[in-house]
Order: structure tokens, then C-alpha cells, then sequence
């Protein structure tokens, strides 16, 4: 037996929980503070993100009052109206209205017109019997 035999053997002879050997990960290292406060955690968080354009701003001239932002929700909802009535304006109504859509996967399909092609078809099958019927009583 070679070593790699033996090794591979030694692996699978082992019981199940310790066939490979595992190196343990580093346990983290925890540090038992008290919980900080939301002014706390506000001026951490300032302090990491002091490169950003928009922290150096509110930190010059304060927060952002909430009517600013309720301004600017209003202005956006203005032009979302503004931009939906021009594009109805400049599209014409579609003479067809969208169809809707088939609920599952293997749904039976819509009802059309298939009701031409499947009257052709019975009435050729019929006249073909016909046919052959009128031609076998007169060779027999």
C-alpha cells in the first residue's frame, strides 16, 4: 500500500464528524460597551462619512428642515403628473385594448376565430366520406 492509500484509507475509516481536519476560524473579540446614544452614534457616523459632499453641508449649515423635503416630494410628484399627461397627450389611444394575461402557466388558450379552419375541416372530412362511400357501392 502506498501513502496515499493509507492516507485515503485513514480518511474513510474515520468516524463521520472527524474525517478532515478543520482549523479553527479566529474567534472575534468582543468589547462589552453600553449602548450608544443616538447623538453618539449621529457624530460616529458623521465622523466616517466626513469626505461626503452632502455630510459637509449639514454640517456647515445644519439639517435639512422636513418642509424641504415634503417640497421637494410635491415638486417631483408635479412633474411625474406633468410628464404622464404629456406623453397621453402626444400617444394615440390604442384601438385595442391590452389582453389579459393568462393566469397560469398550461392555461387553456383564448378563444379566437380557430372556428373557420375547424368547419373546413369537418366539412371536407365529410364530403371526403362521401365520396369514398358512393365509390365503393358503385365498384361493389
Amino acid at each position: 500500500m502506498t501513502a496515499v492509500d493509507t492516507r485515503v484509507r485513514s480518511v474513510l475509516d474515520a468516524p463521520h464528524g472527524a474525517r478532515f481536519t478543520r482549523t479553527p476560524a479566529p474567534t472575534p473579540r468582543r468589547v462589552a460597551t453600553a449602548p450608544e446614544t443616538f447623538e453618539e452614534r449621529e457624530q460616529r457616523l458623521l465622523r466616517q462619512m466626513a469626505g461626503n459632499p452632502r455630510v459637509a453641508h449639514r454640517l456647515r449649515n445644519g439639517a435639512v428642515p422636513e418642509w424641504m423635503a415634503v417640497d421637494r416630494d410635491r415638486r417631483e410628484q408635479a412633474e411625474r403628473k406633468a410628464r404622464q399627461a404629456k406623453r397621453w397627450e402626444s400617444e394615440p389611444d390604442d384601438p385595442f385594448p391590452p389582453r389579459k394575461p393568462r393566469g397560469r402557466h398550461r392555461a387553456p388558450r383564448w378563444w379566437r376565430s380557430d372556428w373557420a379552419a375547424s368547419t373546413l375541416t369537418f366539412g371536407m372530412a365529410l364530403a371526403a366520406g362521401m365520396v369514398v362511400s358512393h365509390v365503393t357501392a358503385l365498384l361493389m
